[in-house]
């Protein structure tokens, strides 16, 4: 006797970040939770682990409380995100990034809830030997759904040989916080906490001081610009592992009072709000959050091309795509705007209804779509096996 498709309902989902602090991915999962619970789905949100620092973000449980992300504590993660859905059960499980998604592929069994892996950063298959590719070719066959940021990351999964659905969902956030800032009322406060005049170019850079985010070449875009004649400082919000390589780069050009290392800010928003355009630097990427949120500011970027930011940055219009992670040439492209600042203003006026397109409302109903569609084709498979039984 044939079933009539299960209606679109209220899903319990469970979101996995890797560790307890407020990076892109934990505020992207964060707000999309927040987002889904508005729409009539309940959500959770847990860690891996505590962050680097040893602190815990509010509504952000760890799973382990430890700082060390490694095999101890992907193994103890994996088994008690298994009995906590065991207590608690899911509908649908949301790995975002790779670290969450080694805890999910084991920990959630298929018969326990959809399994969907939200892919981050790319995967570097060509460096990888045999036995790392057949391990990720194991993760990624165990995932119900992806969803992939840019077309490469799809491209990744099939050469991982995963057959299900891929969809292209980008990265978003919550307006709300960056539209509302004032720039003038910003600019203000932050050139008079770091005692900056109002007649020197303020340039910033956000994020955490790590590797991938590679904050040594902000130091070395500066440094130039000063020497093309522009006298510019630089306002770094952010911490992490980097900072001393950070400090010995801005030592090695001399540039000592043209650098404020603010550390952590829970009001990133102030920051762009406050400086005249951001730099983005890193050397992966998918869709990165700080260029959404800065242009919902109305602050323009400029960064190198990377995953899919022409995706939220025009270039030209919103701000400047750079070809090549080349700091010489981001410099040149950045002294040009400081040099021109009708067209620097242009591109902040530009720069807010780019990125208004970039909402975690928007987006967690996409989510919502796309997981009912999987919670259906499961339920459709288990009542089909019911009857063959």
């Amino acid at each position: 006797m044939p079933h009539d498709p299960q209606p679109e309902r209220a899903l319990r989902v469970v979101h996995l970040v890797t560790r307890s602090h407020r990076r892109g991915a934990e505020v992207f999962a964060l707000e999309l939770a927040a987002a889904s619970d508005a729409l009539g789905d309940e959500n959770e949100v847990h860690a891996i682990t505590l962050a680097a620092n040893g602190q815990q973000v509010a509504g952000l449980p760890p799973l382990v409380p430890t700082t060390r992300l490694g095999l101890r504590a992907y193994l103890l993660s994996s088994w008690r995100l298994r009995r906590h859905l065991k207590k608690h059960p899911a509908d649908v499980v949301l790995a975002h990034g790779g670290s969450a998604a080694l805890v999910v592929a084991f920990a959630v069994p298929s018969s326990a809830a959809v399994r969907v892996w939200q892919r981050i950063l790319g995967l570097p298959l060509e460096r990888w030997g045999r036995l790392r590719r057949t391990a990720w070719r194991t993760v990624a066959r165990r995932f119900d759904g992806v969803v992939a940021l840019t077309p490469d990351m799809e491209q990744e999964m099939r050469e991982l040989g995963y057959e299900g659905p891929v969809w292209p969902i980008g990265n978003a956030r919550d307006p709300a916080r960056f539209t509302a800032v004032d720039r003038m009322a910003a600019t203000a406060a932050l050139r008079q906490e770091i005692g900056l005049g109002p007649e020197v170019p303020l340039l910033g850079f956000v994020g955490h001081l790590v590797d991938q985010k590679h904050p040594e070449l902000a130091i070395d875009v500066l440094a130039e610009v000063r020497r093309q004649g522009h006298p510019a400082h630089l306002v770094m919000a952010g911490d992490g592992p980097c900072r001393p390589s950070v400090l010995r780069r801005i030592e090695e050009h001399g540039i000592e009072k043209a650098v404020t290392l603010l550390g952590h800010r829970d009001d990133p928003e102030l920051i762009f709000g406050g400086t005249d355009l951001v730099l983005i630097t890193s050397r992966a990427e998918g869709i990165p959050g700080v260029a959404i949120e800065a242009q919902m500011t109305g602050c323009p970027v400029v960064t190198f091309l990377l995953g899919a930011v022409e995706d939220v940055v025009e270039d030209g219009v919103t701000g400047v795509v750079v070809a090549w992670p080349e700091p010489l040439l981001m410099a040149a492209r950045v002294s040009a705007l400081l040099a021109d600042p009708c067209r620097l203003h242009d591109m902040g006026v530009a720069a807010a209804p780019r990125a208004a397109e970039f909402t975690t409302a928007t987006t967690a109903t996409l989510y919502a779509t796309r997981f009912n569609e999987l919670y259906a084709a499961r339920h459709q498979h288990q009542t089909a096996s019911a009857d063959l039984a």
